[in-house]
């Protein structure tokens, strides 16, 4: 049973950089890492106690896991663990012996010596680590996000056993369903599509929920008002980018504006002046009417020979004379009086005539200035517009996002339906496709459970969901105990297990943690045991088990001799006697 010839063993030695730390060498085939219990262990005892569950952890954070919360004990702060595995070369070829250690602190380096597919380079960062994990080992193709290298590892090397389907408590049905098909050899592409159309249904569901709930505040679901008010406002855009096409930017617009305004003053004032002039042309005129009146029926002698006469008295000669040289006066007083009329008439209607001709010429002008302000705006003007219409833009483009959001959310419903449906055909098509290969897993699994249970009957169910996801249920008749899960989980890891390395995208290494084991009737345990290491050996891979010794011991009564552990229990056995003897060397809190 300790035949070393076939495929090199996956892992041949886990060590660290502490002296105290148990050295674990492994070989081909079934590998059990045996605890000897000489005492009691308190169940929730906080304290560090052999260290299988450790080893386990320990093997899932050198392949790139997270550091386990209980190992940032400032005890462990400066350890770093070392792992000899063998991995497949770049290439192709066969598979080279690879040193990898991974220290607690820094948790993102991992060391990789002897390696090709590092491109020489040691000391890598554990996200690149786990990107040649996938590429190499696992063969996942570059352009797929599901499954992980961690979600396998997690298969392969569990720490979960609450479900037999789940890699660990929260893991997505999809995502399960696309681990386990990638296992058994179905398209990760195909089924990869299950993860697009479920964040999109939860999306739908978050965002009608946000929007129900007034989370969003610009975000509206009524399409009619956003389409009305998304017309309304590309009317007024294009009406403001015709005005803006017709006009005609004046760089000196202000001043056009200042000469109309000095002209409109001037011809005003002109205005004023003629309305002045045109009073006193009247008032001129109609003193002349009075002039002319008055000389012609202001005969003085005539008059007051009358008045003397009618009083009976005669007029002297001297008084005549006297009159006649006043009247004569007078009629040249009233003469140059009425010239003086005339010439002044005369000026006020040159003057009014030259108005009319310079309020002709200012309105002229005006005019001209007027029709290039009406033709031309103001720079400042023209570039007010423009800042208006980029705000009219913004709007538009808001309403047409938001529009765009609204209908976005209005058929997301009908583009779930439509992507599940299509991928609903694509998954069967893979099925049927594949169908050969998924037989004999489903086969084995069906006789892994008639060797396990003489009066149960086991079974695979890979089913097509109503949503698009591949299903996967483990089923054994009677009673769902926990032991009978426990049982199907490792019927399920070993027949993923040889599907993928079938499919070359596995390494060759199952390891279940006795937790696994716990609640199963030692003869179904003696039975899992004898499976393991046959198909171990039939099939050229590692599986490692953690067992109490006592709980072997007892599984090695209740079998009847059908189970003997001693050919794959390692060398190394660890050991709750002192402090020295479980895996670190050591206890720590």
């Amino acid at each position: 049973m300790t035949d070393t010839s076939g495929p090199p063993v996956f892992i041949s030695s886990l060590t660290s950089s502490d002296a105290r730390f148990r050295t674990l060498t492994f070989r081909n085939g079934l590998n059990i890492l045996v605890a000897d219990r000489t005492e009691a262990s308190e169940q929730g005892d906080s304290r560090n106690s052999i260290g299988k569950t450790s080893f386990v952890k320990i093997l899932r954070y050198v392949l790139g896991g997270d550091l386990p919360s209980d190992f940032k004990a400032p005890e462990l702060s400066s350890h770093k663990f070392t792992a000899n595995l063998s991995l497949p070369p770049r290439g192709g070829g066969p598979c080279e012996t690879v040193t990898v250690t991974r220290s607690i602190s820094p948790t993102t380096r991992v060391a990789v010596s002897g390696w090709s597919a590092t491109d020489g380079s040691h000391d890598l960062h554990v996200d690149e680590w786990r990107r040649l994990l996938a590429r190499h080992v696992f063969h996942i193709p570059a352009d797929v996000n599901r499954p992980t290298a961690g979600q396998l590892w997690g298969q392969l090397i569990r720490t979960y056993f609450g479900n037999p389907i789940k890699g660990h408590q929260a893991e997505a049905d999809w995502e399960s369903g696309v681990r386990i098909g990638f296992m058994l050899g179905l398209s990760p592409e195909i089924l990869g599509k299950a993860g697009d159309l479920d964040r999109l249904t939860k999306q739908g569901k978050a965002i009608r929920k946000a929007v129900k709930d007034g989370a969003i505040a610009h975000l509206s679901l009524d399409e009619p008002a956003l389409r009305a008010q998304l017309a309304t406002a590309r009317r007024q855009r294009d009406r403001m980018q015709s005005s803006i096409r017709s006009f005609k930017v004046d760089e000196q617009y202000a001043s056009h504006q200042q000469e109309a305004d000095h002209l409109s003053a001037s011809i005003q004032r002109l205005n004023d002046e003629a309305l002045a002039l045109q009073r006193r042309s009247r008032e001129i005129d109609d003193t002349l009417r009075d002039e002319i009146g008055a000389s012609e029926s202001s005969d003085l002698v005539a008059k007051l020979a009358r008045v003397y006469s009618e009083i009976g008295l005669v007029l002297p000669d001297t008084v005549s004379r006297r009159y006649d040289e006043v009247a004569a006066f007078h009629e040249s007083v009233v003469r140059n009086r009425r010239s003086f009329l005339e010439q002044e008439l005369q000026a006020v209607k040159t003057r009014l005539s030259n108005i009319d001709t310079e309020r002709r010429s200012l309105d002229n002008s005006r005019s001209q200035v007027m029709q290039i302000l009406e033709e031309t705006v103001a720079l400042d003007t023209f570039m007010s517009v423009q800042r208006d219409l980029a705000k009219q833009e913004a709007a538009i483009a808001d309403l047409e996002r938001r529009l765009e959001d609204a209908n976005s959310i209005s058929t997301i419903n009908d583009t779930v339906k439509l992507r599940t449906a299509e991928l609903i055909t694509s998954v069967r098509i893979e099925m049927n496709e594949r169908e050969e290969k998924l037989d004999e897993s489903i086969l084995l699994f069906s006789e892994l459970g008639a060797e396990i249970y003489t009066d149960r009957e086991a079974s695979l169910l890979v089913s097509l969901t109503p949503k698009g996801l591949l299903g996967i249920e483990t089923r054994i008749s009677g009673d769902a105990s926990v032991g009978v899960r426990s049982v199907e989980t490792f019927m399920l890891d070993v027949v993923c297990e040889i599907a993928a390395i079938n499919a070359e995208r596995a390494p060759r290494v199952l390891v279940h943690d006795s937790h696994l084991f716990d609640a199963i009737d030692g003869r179904q345990v003696a039975s899992c045991l004898n499976i393991g290491a046959r198909l171990a050996e039939q099939h050229g891979f590692q599986y490692i088990v953690t067992l109490n010794s006592d709980f072997l011991a007892t599984v090695e009564t209740q079998s009847d001799g059908a189970f003997d552990a001693d050919p794959y229990i390692l060398d190394t056995r660890l050991t709750d006697e002192g402090d020295e003897g479980g895996l670190f060397g050591f206890r720590f809190d």
